[in-house]
């Protein structure tokens, strides 16, 4: 029996997709950035939240194609913006270069861009074949952007770490209330740098835990638990 099961669950519930919680501000902000049409720059440390912004809204505005996402970390080789979109319209869109309009290009995990793929991006917005562009970055400073793409850039928003009521609210929605109690959560958040990558991994792992001890622990189990296996 998987450990989720003890809990009447049919499936892990910290490997399902989460609900989003906290940074409202910055959802309709990137929503809105997409909407009017511009680029906006979004800045957190990891863990914060980008990606999940990123997720949601290729959930709103993902149909028809019209979204291009690239993680930076997962690319084998230099962005090349103009090949991604030749790629959308298909072989002849890459044999011709026939690029659409219009598209929504997401770009996550943003560490650096060569002048080159900074100006290609610039042309294409420029030009209406993207309509808006979301980077989500660790540090929006240690990119470089030209001052030409700096002057296009609407807003740098910051993202915030979630509160300790939030990131307990993240785990309540995956596995009820009647599991570990908020300041066993609370406390792990602590312990995970405030990272919800981290928090969520290592709540799986407090879990786990939670069940071998025939459902006790407190905070001071949790310290001890993280100590031997943090993630």
């Amino acid at each position: 029996m998987e450990w989720y099961e003890e809990l009447d669950l049919d499936e892990n519930p910290f490997s399902m997709d989460t609900k989003f919680f906290g940074n409202d501000d910055a959802l309709k902000e990137t929503f809105y950035a997409i909407i009017s049409g511009n680029i906006l720059v979004l800045e957190g440390a990891e863990g914060s939240g980008k990606t999940k912004i990123l997720k949601e809204v290729i959930r709103k505005f993902g149909g028809y194609g019209r979204i291009a996402y690239l993680n930076a970390k997962e690319m084998s080789r230099e962005l090349n913006v103009e090949e991604v979109l030749a790629k959308k319209n298909g072989f002849l869109g890459m044999l011709f270069k026939k690029y659409p309009k219009n598209m929504i290009l997401l770009l996550d995990d943003v560490e650096s861009l060569s002048p080159k793929n900074v100006e290609r991006i610039k042309y294409f917005y420029d030009s209406n074949h993207l309509k808006a562009v979301i980077i989500a970055t660790k540090s929006y400073e240690k990119i470089h952007f030209t001052e030409s793409f700096t002057q296009r850039i609407r807003k740098v928003f910051a993202l915030r770490p979630l509160s300790e009521f939030e990131a307990v609210q993240v785990v309540r929605e995956k596995i009820g209330e009647q599991v570990l109690s908020d300041r066993v959560l609370k406390e792990t958040y602590k312990l995970s740098g405030r990272n919800m990558q981290k928090f969520l991994k290592n709540c799986e792992h407090v879990c786990k835990v939670y069940l071998a001890q025939n459902k006790s622990l407190n905070e001071e189990d949790v310290k001890r638990v993280l100590e031997r296996g943090a993630q």
